[in-house]
């Protein structure tokens, strides 16, 4: 565990501090003449904010389980994005869970509104009787509909170490979108 989260750590260090070799235009959908409306932009705020919940499949010792997840992220474009992320679990015990966590983007491809990424990632997991810490990749489209909120929807790979070995990892797929707030 110990070997894992120390190579997780030099792999996010060396490739947080990589520089770009082309510089990325701004991701926006609004026009230069800002004929946009403002509450049209307020109404796209609030219906990315209520947009369903997403799928979330998980396996916990060795048994499978469904559930619905929300991610909510604040993106620094290009330099990444922490996201706090709420599942309901649909089994009998320990239905709630909560990731905190920080991911490095990598643009694939990048056109007026909208970019392709490839991210990685990891962080601090909860359930409020357990934690553990993970890693995590996706491969998602981040979409802009304002200067400063865009939606992303992901494809999710995710592998969760207990801290107490005594306890089941957890392996989980989610996809669907999540809200970022860019500043």
């Amino acid at each position: 565990m110990k070997r894992s989260l120390l190579t997780f750590l030099i792999f996010s260090a060396l490739t947080g501090t990589a520089l770009s070799q082309f510089s990325l235009p701004p991701l926006s959908m609004n026009s230069k003449d800002k004929s946009v409306t403002g509450s049209s932009e307020n109404l796209a705020e609030v219906a990315l904010a209520v947009f369903p919940l997403n799928p979330i499949l998980m396996i916990e010792g060795k048994k499978f389980y469904v559930g619905i997840t929300k991610e909510i992220a604040l993106g620094f474009f290009p330099y990444g994005r922490v996201a706090t992320e709420y599942s309901l679990i649909f089994r009998e015990t320990r239905v709630n869970h909560m990731r905190f966590s920080y991911n490095y983007d990598f643009p694939i491809e990048v056109g007026d509104f909208a970019a392709f990424l490839i991210s990685i990632g990891g962080g601090y997991f909860t359930d409020f009787d357990k934690e553990g810490y993970f890693p995590q990749a996706s491969f998602s489209l981040l979409i802009a509909f304002t200067d400063n909120l865009a939606t992303n929807p992901y494809f999710k790979l995710r592998h969760t170490f207990m801290k107490d070995k005594e306890e089941s990892d957890i392996s989980d797929v989610s996809f669907g979108f999540s809200l970022c707030f860019i500043p």
